[in-house]
Parts: structure tokens; C-alpha cells; sequence
């Protein structure tokens, strides 16, 4: 059995009139793919920002426990231990300096070593090319699907053991989505463990090990991904899988071929 590398054991989170996170509890072990999936608002990316250690100054942990490695969380775990890759790109990036300056300043405050020769290496590993011109362009000269990969290369930077993607394609066309799922496994390849954001059912069946289903700040369904479809599912979930068939169902008889059979 792989080893756990994020323990959440019954967290709970909100505001002192509000609670929104309810007894969360979820393992995260070592080369394994994690998929939060729910609607907005149902609690995923505060449970993300609870991992992190980053919860907004009017939300407070209220009980429960987090433990990264057997151990409590300490400053240098992020970014070390624990990175994200964060929804929109286009809004985490900063316009007036290029993507080479922003990606040396993360290295460099991470401790990480720097050199133009590491950082384009790792902008071709993300399958990008002219590795020099990315890091001379600004961010609003790149595509939303290149700046994910780039944040998928500062992520492989960073050489954390854990990764966070919140909702990483939910700005993208539906190549742009596979393009991106397929880094992600590839991110697994390198003995990663990722934590999947995602409201998208499609995207959590394409790439997770793991399901936990989120419904009002609560994970009221987890299961492995080939049990998807077995009756003992939660309510809600069959609503997901109803609502996904029922959105990529063929009214027309189209002939999709094969590799767009249903789910």
C-alpha cells in the first residue's frame, strides 16, 4: 500500500456566522490522483486553500486535523512539499513582467535552484515549444492553454511532492482540456500525488484514481473510479452521472467512432 502523503481527518471551516466545510476526511497517497468533484460552491477549492494553509483572514479552521508526511504543516511546506496549479491562468500571472521574470522570483523564493537551462527544460517538458520565447513574452501573449502548461512547469520546478490543480480546465476548449488531462497523468508518472479540482465528471473519470464527491461542504461519496457506476453510489453522485449522460448523450446519431464512446 502506497504510503499517505496528506491525511485530512474530520476538518471543518467557516466564517463566525457561516460554516463551510464539515467533517472532511480524505487520504492522499503517494503517486495517486485525488479528484474533489462537485458544483460550485460545494466547498472544493476551501478545502484545497485549508491544505494550503491559506484560508481567507474571515475563515477559520474550527476542528479537525491535517497532516503532511505524519507531521503538522510549517511554512516551508508550501511550495516545497505542496504547490498548486491555480484556476484562470490569465488572472495569476502579473501583465507588466514576463514569464521568465515571474518564474525565476517563484524558484528563487522557494529556494529552488535557478537556471535558464533548468527553467526551459522544464518549459519543454509541458510540450512547449521555443522554450526562450515564452519566457521573453508577457502573459497576455500567450494562449489560456499555455499558460496553464507553464504553471504546470513552475509546479515541476518546485519538485513537490503533492500538487493541487484547481479546476485546471475549466477556461479551455475541449482540446485545450485533453492536452492538460494528459499532462496531468504524465505528473503522476513523475511520483506525484495530485489533488484534482474539478466540477466536471468527464474530467474526474480521465484521470483520477480516487472520487470524493462534495455536496454542501460536506464529501458525501468516495470510492475508486471503477466503482463509479455501482448502485451503493450517493444520491448525488447519480445526479452527476445523470446529468453528465445527459449532456454529452448523440440526439443525432452522428457517428462519433470509438474513441468518443459514452463515458
Amino acid at each position: 500500500m502506497n504510503k499517505k502523503l496528506i491525511s485530512i481527518n474530520k476538518l471543518s471551516a467557516g466564517t463566525k456566522n457561516h460554516q463551510i466545510l464539515h467533517d472532511i476526511s480524505f487520504d492522499i497517497n503517494e503517486c495517486e490522483i485525488v479528484c474533489l468533484l462537485g458544483q460550485s460552491g460545494s466547498g472544493k477549492t476551501m478545502t484545497a486553500l485549508s491544505i494550503l494553509n491559506m484560508l481567507p483572514v474571515n475563515v477559520m479552521q474550527t476542528s479537525g486535523t491535517i497532516l503532511y508526511d505524519d507531521k503538522p504543516f510549517n511554512e516551508n511546506m508550501r511550495g516545497s512539499f505542496i504547490s498548486m496549479i491555480m484556476q484562470s491562468p490569465a488572472s495569476c500571472f502579473d501583465s507588466v513582467f514576463t514569464i521568465g521574470a515571474q518564474f525565476k522570483d517563484i524558484l528563487i523564493s522557494n529556494n529552488k535552484e535557478y537556471s535558464i537551462e533548468r527553467v526551459c527544460s522544464m518549459i519543454e517538458k509541458v510540450e512547449l515549444k521555443n522554450p526562450h520565447d515564452i519566457l521573453n513574452s508577457y502573459p497576455f501573449q500567450l494562449s489560456g492553454g499555455m499558460l496553464q502548461r507553464v504553471m504546470i512547469a513552475i509546479a515541476l520546478s518546485l519538485d513537490s511532492k503533492v500538487i493541487i490543480a484547481d479546476e485546471p480546465t475549466s477556461d479551455l476548449d475541449i482540446a485545450g482540456q485533453k492536452e492538460i488531462i494528459d499532462l496531468i497523468l504524465k505528473l503522476k508518472n513523475e511520483n506525484k500525488s495530485i489533488l484534482m479540482i474539478t466540477h466536471n465528471l468527464a474530467v474526474a473519470k480521465s484521470c483520477a484514481d480516487k472520487i470524493a464527491v462534495m455536496e454542501q461542504g460536506r464529501i458525501v461519496d468516495f470510492f475508486n473510479k471503477t466503482e463509479l457506476f455501482a448502485e451503493k453510489r450517493h444520491r448525488y453522485t447519480k445526479e452527476l452521472i445523470s446529468a453528465n449522460n445527459w449532456l454529452y448523450e448523440n440526439k443525432w446519431d452522428i457517428d462519433l467512432g470509438e474513441n468518443n464512446a459514452e463515458m
